[in-house]
């Protein structure tokens, strides 16, 4: 019981609340199962909360199991990101030469005619036709295009009069502007978004710091949406309202032609604990995620991983010690893994202390090899796999085989392999199979304590693992390497692998078909000839 409200059926005063959301109050059973029907398709498990540091973020209000759906809700405003590739206005799927449709209203690009009458893109089609504005935008291969960036801001002030209260629900949420106007972003912003809407469409009811409020609000809370052959971007006002934490305990997905959020918890968050998603990446040690959220979130995090300088013993932000790496007479030895960790995390001048030795670095000077790698591994063509491991095989001893760089290095090499042009499982050959299984079993034990639970990461990992060990098997056995019991032993394990699989990614739509026809044709696998 906590406190009173009225009666959700009959509006009289009622004590007895919801024990799901504890959000509706009701009179009596009677009334309580009346209302069910209608009332379990909004009954959530989560309120808002408040935080001095946090600000407003989501709590539980009950314990949620892990694979239990925490929220769902339609975005607000859904759009092109700031700089893409030329995606379809319209629908929002990705836009070839061969399939690039110029709208005939506006000229923005669409996939095809159906699209001109979007539901998303008739109000501010109408308006650039009548401003006498039509974009001239041309596809050129590879190339991302900046025009994009005003569409969104101009969907959200275009709601002030189509919908006022998701304006109103828009303008509620936190800006930064006053960090993020000082920055060279938004001084692009005021020639790009602000010139276009006030200048090109007249729009001079919203001064320049309504417009580049509204753009500050889309970079704070805005969703990155990746499904099926769209790229785009979303503000989800309850989504948004989750904690961020870089071991978060829940995961989304995007469903349906109107990108639907679907929050899934991870791990079991018990009543009481935070709700929390994650804006940075896993691979990411704590220099990167910190620069990172303070750029493009305005926030400083103080999560248990940030605070850990090992990282929950992963060492995935620390480096090689050089003076342990010597011996005495300057001969490196390959074998001692000492390793240099900060002595304060949260604070980026502290400096770097070797946990064997005396031996330091400032903190600055970590911060600065941090970039350098960064730009010599974005530097590294993706698509030549013998390019990824000449970096791995480069700097491994002084970086050490956990570091940040090396691992994201070996996920790049792990999806080539079996999955790259070239590259596929079937005809990978045996040493590059072994390969893709060790690549498999060495992130699926940082999986395991950076983004455990049912998290994508270890879903996508456990199903590539299976399937190269499939590959394996029948391969092993057709060569009389292995018998047919051993070969249905590693299948049966790898089918293991597989439900596991299924079950973490089984609420992504994308994954769904895929999902069920490698569950049956692995049982076929099982009988083997």
């Amino acid at each position: 019981m906590v406190g009173g409200g009225a009666c959700a059926v009959c509006r009289e005063a009622a004590t007895q609340c919801c024990s799901g959301c504890r959000a509706v109050f009701y009179c009596g059973r009677d009334h309580q199962r009346q209302h069910w029907k209608s009332h379990r398709l909004h009954c959530l498990p989560h309120r808002v909360a408040h935080d001095p540091r946090l600000g407003r973020h989501l709590l539980a209000t009950r314990d949620i199991k892990a694979g239990e759906v925490v929220a769902q809700e339609a975005p607000v405003v859904l759009g092109p990101k700031v700089v893409t590739r030329p995606v379809c206005v319209g629908c929002l799927v990705r836009v070839s030469e061969t399939d690039w449709h110029a709208c005939s209203g506006c000229g923005w690009p669409l996939c095809g005619p159906e699209c001109e009458g979007a539901a998303a893109h008739t109000a501010e089609c109408r308006l650039m036709r009548d401003k006498g504005f039509r974009a001239n935008l041309a596809f050129t291969p590879g190339k991302k295009e900046a025009a994009f960036c005003a569409i969104v801001p101009l969907r959200c002030l275009l709601l002030k009069e189509r919908d006022p209260a998701k304006y109103q629900s828009l303008m509620a949420m936190e800006s930064h502007l006053n960090e993020r106007r000082k920055t060279s972003l938004y001084s692009v912003y005021k020639h790009n978004i602000v010139g276009f809407i006030r200048n090109v469409l007249q729009l001079t009811q919203f001064d320049e710091e309504t417009i580049l409020t509204i753009a500050a609000i889309l970079d704070t809370n805005c969703f990155e949406i990746r499904k099926g052959g769209s790229k785009a971007r979303g503000v989800y006002p309850t989504a948004a309202l989750m904690a961020h934490d870089c071991t978060p305990n829940t995961k989304h997905v995007f469903k349906g032609s109107d990108f639907t959020i679907k929050i899934i918890a991870t791990s079991p968050i018990k009543k009481g604990d935070i709700i929390s998603t994650s804006y940075t990446q896993a691979l990411w040690g704590t220099i990167a995620r910190r620069a990172h959220l303070k750029m493009s979130k305005c926030f400083d995090c103080v999560c248990r991983r940030c605070a850990d300088p090992t990282e929950f013993g992963t060492y995935i932000g620390a480096i090689s010690c050089s003076k342990c790496k010597s011996s005495g007479n300057g001969i490196l030895d390959p074998d001692n893994e000492s390793k240099m960790i900060s002595t304060d995390p949260l604070d980026p001048a502290a400096p770097w202390k070797c946990e064997s030795c005396e031996h330091t670095i400032p903190g600055r000077q970590m911060a600065w090899g941090n970039d350098a790698m960064k730009q010599e591994l974005d530097a590294v063509d993706v698509s030549r796999p013998e390019a990824l491991e000449n970096f791995v095989e480069k700097y491994i001893s002084a970086l050490h085989p956990k570091n940040s760089f090396i691992v994201q290095a070996k996920y790049a090499l792990s999806q080539i392999y079996g999955n790259g042009a070239g590259y596929e499982l079937p005809e990978l050959p045996e040493h590059l199979l072994n390969r893709k299984i060790e690549l498999c079993h060495e992130l699926l034990e940082l999986a395991d304590a950076l983004s455990p639970g049912m998290s994508t990461f270890r879903g996508l990992l456990l199903y590539d693992l299976q399937a190269a060990m499939v590959v394996q098997a029948k391969r092993d056995f057709e060569n009389d390497k292995i018998t047919k019991q051993n070969a249905q032993d590693i299948m049966g394990d790898a089918m293991k692998l597989l439900q596991e699989a299924s079950e973490i990614l089984r609420q992504d739509p994308d994954m769904t078909d895929e999902l069920q026809s490698k569950m049956t044709n692995l049982a076929k696998e099982l009988e083997l000839d």
